[in-house]
């Protein structure tokens, strides 16, 4: 028999274990937890204790009260723990579920770390941010195909770059820009996962003697 019931909680900051014994004075937290299927979201009151015997960060959470918030399929359409069980198109129909794989959810901090410390260095070395327009009536680099859309019945194309925004900027003596957006490139590829749409870090500087100057910056960021 068993006499205890865990449950693993789970936030974009971490995972605690919950741990609730079985005895008549615990029956309602007992049958909610029974109840209860993978991937449901709850709230949990109670005691965070340490506890050396408790792998997941030697703690544990000792519940008074639970409240079930939602609650998922018995079914899962894709398993949460193993990526490789669906098919990659499987995941992506269902992202909002993939994404909660802490390898997932790992890539979309480091993107929030990187482009936190380069907008750090930017600011602190007196850069101005711009957001440049995503619609444009003209290509913006020559060599790259674009994305053409009717603009209230006007020829006009997705923005395959900030570069002529930058270099009106730096016209207009703003001295030193930065912009993280998105392109587009209509880049038929070869391969069916040819990213048509990415984000880009850009930089623009004005008053430089030499190309050393442009890779000193590049070396300090």
């Amino acid at each position: 028999l068993q006499y205890v019931q865990f449950l693993v909680l789970r936030d974009s900051t971490g995972k605690v274990q919950v741990t609730i014994e079985k005895n008549d004075e615990n029956k309602k937290l007992n049958e909610i937890v029974s109840s209860l299927s993978l991937e449901s979201t709850i709230k949990v009151n109670g005691k965070l204790l340490e506890n050396s015997h408790v792998k997941l960060g030697g703690k544990e959470l000792i519940p008074t009260d639970i409240i079930v918030t939602s609650e998922s399929l018995n079914e899962l359409p894709i398993d949460i723990k193993e990526k490789d069980k669906a098919l990659r198109e499987t995941r992506l129909d269902y992202r909002f579920l993939d994404l909660r794989r802490e390898e997932n959810n790992l890539l979309f901090k480091c993107q929030t770390l990187i482009e936190h410390a380069m907008r750090e260095y930017w600011i602190e070395n007196e850069y101005i941010e711009i957001h440049s327009p995503k619609i444009s009536g003209a290509s913006a680099e020559s060599g790259a195909e674009v994305f053409k859309l009717d603009y209230f019945g006007e020829k006009a194309c997705l923005s395959q770059s900030p570069q002529f925004y930058k270099q009106m900027a730096m016209s207009s003596g703003f001295d030193k820009v930065f912009e993280i957006g998105p392109a587009f490139r209509a880049e038929n590829s070869h391969t069916s996962y040819h990213a048509t749409e990415i984000n880009m870090a850009d930089v623009e500087v004005s008053w430089i003697n030499s190309v050393e100057d442009v890779m000193d910056e590049e070396e300090n960021l």
